[in-house]
């Protein structure tokens, strides 16, 4: 089943579009940054994965389930010839939109992720959110509090407790806690496909072990006209890290 996409847009319709997709627990905010500095030359669309932010939800969240999201948003929103952004699991989703769907796009870029099956699993972060009791908080401070007696690091819970919505008898959170766990195996994999001759920019943090050097020939395999690029200072969460200069990196790739 098509999930529709939720998406906030930056930027002039007629400039060329580039449409940005958010890693595990995003959403379409976390990429606002980078989009009004893209905007300048490109129309952004940052988009909720499906289960995330405002976008609709489902039981069902392969990439490939995923990547027919992608590919109905991009015919829908008259896209064609769009640049991809992907980050982490927006990045796979990316990948596996360029190996089945086979779209006529223009350049994508893939953010601290490869086309492989990883051992993390973040089962520390899921049991954290589902054992908090949304019933008994009564603001944002008492979840932070709480979330931090599992998940010590800030920034980590700052940045999960943006899905942490306020609703008329209480909290609610706006992503899908139960499809993400159902699915978790499938989020980790990745759905290999005939080679992909898109031309892409693979960006990896030089701190971060989401792209590492034994990852290379599987990246050089699966999408043959690609390249790898490594910022140093950086982890895996690079548009929080060092917005800037990836931005910079973004305009000299897609032109």
């Amino acid at each position: 089943m098509i999930v529709n996409l939720n998406s906030i847009q930056f930027g002039e319709p007629s400039n060329p579009p580039v449409v940005i997709l958010h890693g595990l627990f995003g959403s379409s905010s976390n990429w606002r940054t980078i989009a009004s500095r893209l905007s300048t030359r490109f129309y952004v669309l940052c988009v909720d994965l499906r289960n995330h932010g405002k976008s609709g939800w489902s039981d069902s969240m392969s990439y490939l389930d995923m990547a027919q999201d992608l590919a109905v948003f991009i015919d829908d929103n008259h896209l064609d010839g769009a640049h991809l952004i992907g980050h982490s699991m927006g990045g796979k989703t990316v990948m596996a939109y360029l190996q089945h769907q086979k779209p006529s796009i223009a350049r994508s870029v893939i953010v601290d992720i490869a086309p492989v099956t990883y051992s993390h699993d973040h089962d520390q972060l899921i049991d954290a959110l589902q054992k908090l009791d949304l019933d008994s908080i009564s603001s944002r401070n008492e979840a932070d509090q709480l979330l931090s007696i599992d998940l010590p690091d800030a920034p980590i819970r700052q940045f999960l407790l943006q899905n942490l919505v306020r609703v008329e008898d209480g909290f609610s959170w706006r992503i899908n806690l139960a499809a993400i766990t159902q699915n978790k195996d499938s989020l980790f994999a990745y759905p290999e496909s005939q080679p992909s001759k898109a031309e892409i920019l693979f960006i990896r943090g030089n701190h971060s072990d989401y792209i590492l050097t034994e990852h290379y020939d599987f990246i050089d395999r699966q999408f043959p006209n690609s390249r790898i690029q490594t910022m140093e200072g950086t982890g895996h969460w690079l548009h929080a890290e060092k917005p800037r200069e990836l931005t910079e990196w973004l305009f000299e790739f897609l032109g």
